[in-house]
């Protein structure tokens, strides 16, 4: 039997990392309360797609029957995913030190908010982690449309698991307020769309994104369109009063988007056709070779 995962998490960060464990290949149980869980009301698409094939319990954690049901469960799981504030489970009777006594093996991985103490037990969203972290303008708009932080707890939340089980059990909480920071690398130059080498151009039909960010793609691609001139122009600004701006511009119109990416696919050029976004069968990344 699989092993399996304890999922006693709600909105984006736990679930999300509850599914990347399934996608490895955990069984995954939800323990929901007897109201249920807000976010299915909330957002139901996104429950629905974060909450794809893991088995659903009903368990009242705060009556003394639900209680044992947890620790039976502890018992057989291998991971727990944990969001509720630091302090809640343990008041309930069923925090980690519990849980792992009943199941030394047990990985207990809760997504919090904050380390620091003054915080530690303060609620939060991903705005208020950005907030805190100093990003919400190294970010903007990007945090309008997806939650940065609640993303990264998840990829990170689903690292403590791992890791967790290879040193055989143990007691994690995953900063929400410190996992966006990974992300925050010094900023690159020319990487904004600002510079001709690495930008959108609308094309017959159609957007193409052309990234040509590295000298030697950016000549491949100034002679395979034989513009030899261009070729100290890479790094110009991508702006109308830029003539090498517009003559791209001028060039891209005289093709579909698709067809453009057959082209640069036969040159090795690195430039795709824009297109709308459809959800994945699978959210793993990779594919593992025999």
């Amino acid at each position: 039997m699989k092993p399996l995962v304890l999922d006693l998490t709600r909105l984006l960060p736990g679930p999300l990392a509850a599914r990347i464990l399934a996608e490895l290949g955990f069984r995954v149980r939800r323990l929901e309360p007897p109201q249920g869980d807000y976010f299915e009301r909330f957002a139901p698409e996104a429950y629905a797609w974060l909450n794809a094939g893991k088995e659903t319990e009903t368990v009242d954690l705060k009556s003394a029957a639900g209680k044992a049901r947890l620790v039976v469960l502890a018992r057989e799981a291998e991971v727990l995913l944990d969001t509720n504030r630091p302090g809640v489970m343990e008041r309930l009777g069923v925090g980690p030190e519990v849980l792992r006594g009943a199941n030394a093996r047990l990985v207990y991985v809760r997504l919090a908010g904050y380390r620091d103490s003054q915080f530690h037990e303060a609620p939060g969203h991903d705005l208020c982690y950005l907030a805190a972290a100093g990003l919400l303008e190294r970010f903007d708009p990007a945090w309008k449309n997806v939650q940065l932080a609640d993303c990264a707890g998840a990829f990170w939340a689903a690292l403590a698991a791992l890791d967790g089980l290879r040193q055989g059990g143990g007691f994690y909480e995953v900063y929400l307020g410190e996992v966006a920071r990974a992300m925050a690398y010094p900023p690159l130059p020319a990487v904004d769309g600002s510079k001709v080498c690495y930008a959108l151009y609308p094309s017959a039909a159609g957007e193409v994104a052309l990234a040509t960010l590295e000298p030697h793609l950016w000549e491949r691609f100034c002679r395979a369109v034989g513009r030899g001139g261009w070729l100290a122009a890479g790094t110009t600004p991508a702006s109308t009063d830029n003539p090498v701006y517009r003559a791209l511009c001028a060039l891209f119109a005289t093709r579909k988007a698709v067809e453009w990416e057959a082209w640069a696919q036969e040159k090795t050029i690195p430039l795709r056709a824009v297109r709308p976004y459809t959800p994945p069968k699978s959210i793993l990344p990779w594919k593992r070779h025999p």
